[in-house]
């Protein structure tokens, strides 16, 4: 199921591969991952067993999750700051820590989690998070890696 973990392996990331938004920013998150210091595990593959977690999966779906090599959870903002510091991005990751930025970051992540799905295509195509094409639908792909 974690087909990407290491022996170097910190953080296992839990995500909804189903979701454009999150597709891209994984992808963005597995190129910047040259240490191998993050696993990441597509949540919405077909046999994927929460249970075996003990979370329930719309826990899981609701919000990004992160599990240490010490088995703690990460949810949120906390797992986003986890991941982006594992990959190098520590200045972003200390960023959410400011106080200030902090307060905005939750509520905004939390819509952001909540809107996943209904976000606007020009959005996604704004931001450097968005490696796929939308198609007239409104429905983003990832393109495969070459």
């Amino acid at each position: 199921m974690n087909a990407t973990a290491t022996p170097r392996t910190t953080h296992t990331v839990y995500y909804d591969g189903d979701c454009p938004l999150c597709s891209s920013e994984m992808a963005f998150l597995m190129r910047a991952n040259r240490e191998g210091r993050l696993g990441f595990v597509d949540i919405s593959r077909p046999g994927f067993d929460a249970q075996a977690l003990g979370v329930p999966r719309e826990d899981l779906m609701a919000l990004l999750h992160v599990r240490d090599a010490a088995g703690q959870w990460l949810i949120g903002v906390p797992a986003i700051q986890a991941v982006y510091a594992a990959t190098g991005h520590r200045r972003l990751a200390a960023a959410l820590e400011h106080p200030v930025i902090a307060r905005l970051a939750r509520p905004a992540y939390a819509w952001l989690a909540r809107n996943r799905y209904h976000l606007p295509r020009w959005l996604l195509a704004a931001t450097h998070l968005h490696t796929g094409r939308c198609a007239p639908d409104g429905a983003c792909r990832i393109h495969p890696e070459r």
